[in-house]
């Protein structure tokens, strides 16, 4: 069990960016999505390993991803120590594994 997360550095620009997209098509929306981001960030802080390791990945750190309810975005992790790290926020659509580059051990 992981005690804390923290996003890389880039993985928390492009949330952000997410978040305000949402809120400028509906006022509401983006808050929706982060609390719905970080309810899917908790889930994998409570039970880090209960989420499926990225397909093909197959180097340490071990990479895992965790659905976003009622949206098309999953979060994807690594656990180094007791930190979880957010390496990306991504769509499920879009650019598949754009963010492989982001995964190092040490990233705080």
């Amino acid at each position: 069990m992981s005690s804390g997360f923290d996003f890389h550095p880039e993985a928390r620009a492009e949330f952000v960016a997410d978040v305000d997209w949402y809120d400028e098509r509906e006022f509401g929306v983006g808050a929706r999505f982060e609390l719905a981001v970080r309810e899917a960030i908790d889930a994998a802080i409570d039970a880090p390993k209960s989420w499926p390791v990225w397909p093909g990945w197959d180097r340490e750190p071990v990479v895992r991803s965790k659905g976003v309810r009622d949206f098309p975005y999953r979060i994807i992790y690594f656990i180094d120590g007791d930190l979880l790290t957010v390496v990306a926020t991504a769509h499920t659509k879009r650019r598949p594994g754009y963010w492989r580059d982001r995964v190092s051990v040490g990233t705080r």
